[in-house]
């Protein structure tokens, strides 16, 4: 059986078709040893499929998959299993101490998954549930497993760098040896060296070049004549010792949050003495970063031997760097302690939002065809956004003051500003419940709830817009509103986004003339309030209570060519 199990993990792995009849060979047990394992595959940088996942994945589950030893079976699982990007099936060995019954056998699926580890297992079971269930295959999930590879401990980064030529003058040397800090000097050559307990930066890097024919591919000696070894920016580092309490070692696993904490606080609070009082004595609170800045350095570059002036520049850039951020937050933001905490949370909104779409628009549809999607979603948008302008400034002038938008002189890029809100607020919304659904499928959601969150999120998507267009046809004629009753107090009205109202009293071009007006008479005696206008007739808002209890009533019509318009004064007309 082991002999087809492995044509069929070739052919899977292969891109070749359905292999042809294969007659197995049947030994009662499918992890004998001495069966001609599976072929390796492709590896995790070839182009393909599997290529593509496996640089995209995050986490690795280990499912034992079991069925009957029926060569139409295994193949129709091991296709199944086998057509997801990145998984690799094969045969169970001996040395992974399955003993499947007479007449079953046993697959290995190295699966791979994304987002959260404790919900990967759960996800990858489901999933892989699905494959065998579609079209129904006689094999079942006896176990899955998380796959986890412990992280390389007490390491150290070593860079090789250029020396300083040997002829060099005085200054050469000193501007030399503080490039060299700073990574100017490097060759491009890194190694990663295992670290000892109590070992220092100097007697690290002398350990290297004594064993560098061993920790290297070249197996030459060291050119200490013109290269030097560098380590990375970095404090001290501490390994632990047998001898060491384990009060101690609790001790220092704090240690480096508290410090970090003591970190944050201290220019917080230098910042915000700076900021809020208003005595000259707050300069006093300077003292403190600028005190720290040498012990911050020396600090935080105390794993090697460095210049001064590198260790102060690196404390000054930490620290000044906190401190003048911390500064500047408190400075321009709104004042009172409640403002701060809500503008924190908006800030921590936007990025919990921000990486959440990153979550839902990584490995999808929509990021591996956007280059041909954006211009189709930016193409519409110089027509859609004069249309939206236009029903705005419809609501605002219409359906408020009764005066028709044709009637009304816009200019033509108001248009395009006054629909850039509900738009941008309809894509902010959006982009929120984006995100939502990226955290879900962060949590693997998406594979055992993924029907239900597509038809929320549209549900929603489609909330979002009806929402934001009740919004804006409100403030539009919230806005039409406060225009003219800052007409009737005689007040000057306010802009809204490009219609420009102002009060304006009415004198017939020939005086005893009959002038048209539609509702009559003709306000000669008071203040109207009149817009731009474009074409013939003009018209203009009658600020008089007795038109009516509507604000619509209030608009009156008439030719252009009939009235003179004179800049009101107060609230009656001479």
């Amino acid at each position: 059986m082991a002999g087809l199990l492995s044509t069929l993990v070739r052919a899977r792995r292969s891109g070749g078709t359905r292999p042809g009849a294969v007659v197995p060979s049947r030994s009662g047990r499918g992890g004998d040893s001495g069966l001609p394992g599976p072929d390796a595959g492709p590896s995790d940088g070839e182009s393909g499929r599997g290529g593509t996942a496996s640089t995209t994945a995050t986490q690795r589950v280990r499912l034992i998959v079991e069925g009957a030893d029926d060569p139409d079976e295994v193949e129709r699982a091991v296709e199944a299993l086998g057509a997801q990007p990145g998984w690799k099936v094969r045969p169970s060995r001996r040395r992974d101490g399955l003993r499947p019954a007479e007449g079953r056998v046993v697959l290995v699926v190295d699966a791979l998954a994304y987002g959260q580890r404790k919900t990967a297992v759960g996800a990858v079971r489901t999933q892989a549930a699905g494959l065998l269930s579609r079209p129904p295959v006689g094999f079942r999930i006896r176990e899955a497993e998380l796959v986890r590879h412990e992280k390389e401990r007490d390491t150290a980064l070593v860079r090789v760098v250029r020396r300083t030529p040997p002829d060099s003058g005085t200054f050469h040397r000193w501007l030399w040896r503080h490039l060299e800090a700073l990574g100017a000097a490097d060759t491009g050559h890194v190694l990663t060296v295992p670290l000892a307990a109590g070992e220092s930066g100097e007697q690290l890097k002398a350990r290297v070049k004594e064993e560098w024919a061993d920790l290297t591919h070249s197996g030459a000696a060291f050119d200490d004549e013109h290269r030097d070894l560098r380590l990375t920016v970095g404090p001290r580092p501490r390994t632990e010792t047998g001898g060491s309490s384990p009060a101690r070692a609790r001790f220092r696993r704090f240690e480096g949050p508290a410090w970090s904490l003591l970190g944050v606080l201290v220019p917080l609070a230098c910042a915000w003495t700076l900021a809020v009082p208003s005595s000259p004595w707050r300069f006093l609170a300077l003292l403190a970063p600028l005190a720290s800045f040498g012990p911050v350095g020396y600090w935080i570059t105390a794993n090697e031997s460095r210049p001064r002036l590198v260790r102060l520049g690196c404390g000054a850039f930490l620290v000044g760097g906190l401190t003048g951020v911390s500064y500047q937050w408190l400075e321009n933001s709104p004042d009172g302690f409640g403002a701060q905490v809500r503008g924190l949370l908006l800030a921590l909104l936007i990025m919990v939002t921000a990486v959440g779409c990153w979550h839902a628009f990584s490995r999808s549809w929509l990021s591996r065809n956007l280059l041909i999607l954006l211009p189709l979603l930016i193409a519409p948008l110089p027509f859609v956004l004069p249309w939206v302008g236009s029903f705005l400034h419809t609501a605002y002038l219409e359906e408020v003051m009764g005066i028709p938008e044709p009637a009304v002189h816009i200019a033509f890029y108001w248009r395009y500003f006054v629909a850039l809100e509900p738009v941008a607020l309809t894509l902010a919304i959006t982009l929120f419940y984006v995100s939502l659904y990226g955290w879900a499928k962060y949590f693997n959601l998406h594979v055992s709830q993924g029907a239900y969150l597509n038809v929320i999120f549209s549900f929603l998507v489609l909330l979002a817009v009806l929402a934001v267009s009740v919004r804006t046809m409100n403030e539009a004629e919230t806005a039409g509103e406060r225009t003219y009753r800052a007409a009737m107090r005689g007040e000057r009205p306010p802009e809204y986004f490009g219609i420009k109202g102002r009060l304006v009293c009415l004198r017939p071009v020939e005086p005893g003339k009959r002038v048209s007006v539609q509702p009559g008479p003709l306000p000669t005696s008071r203040p109207v309030l009149t817009f731009p206008r474009q074409g013939d007739d003009l018209w203009v808002w009658d600020t008089s209570p007795k038109r009516g209890h509507l604000s619509t009533d209030h608009a009156v019509r008439m030719r252009a060519e009939d009235v003179s318009l004179y800049p009101a004064t107060g609230t009656t007309c001479p």
